[in-house]
């Protein structure tokens, strides 16, 4: 017979669970014309890093994490985005939500592998994302010169390249540098449904 205290404990697990699920139902990102919090992190090199050090800068903030099935190609393209707009005042940072010892060595493994130069930090904790409204991921934040939202997306498909690259230049007042997709390359994206995107953070729910 289960007893009156085990019966109150799985009750206030549950209520734990849904209030948390609850909580981040009801995120809603930041939009563009809304000021982006400050706040402040340390990189994968243990440099602490505050938002507000890039004022006057064009800052891209692209949260991820390593077991969305395409993590890998995602910080491919923020990297190349990095590499073609520096010079023009666009800073990168790249905020991963994996959790843990475990989480933590999966950043490394993933930084290593595919060369990643630009700051990571890992916000475990979600308190970061929390400020910024992160409901799924990838998440992409562009923010513009004035602190405030510039653009927001969500998700990764192809042609997210020409999207975002269209969105940093515009922020940063410069051409897009990103070549337009060929025809036939239009014809396949327009009949690939969009992919979904990752929207279950913790890492016992892979």
């Amino acid at each position: 017979m289960i007893s009156r205290a085990a019966l109150l404990t799985s009750a206030v697990l549950i209520a734990a669970t849904l209030a948390v699920a609850q909580q981040e139902a009801e995120r809603q990102p930041l939009q563009p014309g809304v000021a982006a919090p400050d706040f402040t992190a340390t990189t994968l090199e243990g440099v602490p890093l505050r938002l507000e050090q890039w004022d006057g800068k064009v800052v891209v903030l692209n949260y991820f994490i390593t077991w969305y099935r395409d993590a890998a190609d995602h910080l491919d393209m923020m990297e190349d985005l990095q590499t073609t707009y520096s010079r023009d005042g666009m800073r990168l940072l790249s905020i991963s939500l994996d959790e843990g010892a475990k989480g933590l060595e999966q950043v490394r493994e993933l930084v290593r592998e595919k060369e990643i130069a630009h700051p990571i930090v890992v916000d475990s904790k979600q308190k970061i994302a929390e400020v910024y409204g992160v409901r799924a991921l990838p998440a992409i934040f562009v923010i513009g010169r004035d602190g405030k939202v510039a653009y927001y997306h969500e998700g990764y498909t192809e042609g997210d390249e020409r999207r975002l690259s269209t969105a940093v230049a515009a922020a940063l007042g410069v051409e897009c540098l990103s070549p337009e997709p060929e025809q036939g390359e239009q014809a396949v994206e327009a009949e690939e449904p969009e992919e979904p995107v990752c929207d279950c953070f913790r890492q016992d729910e892979q």
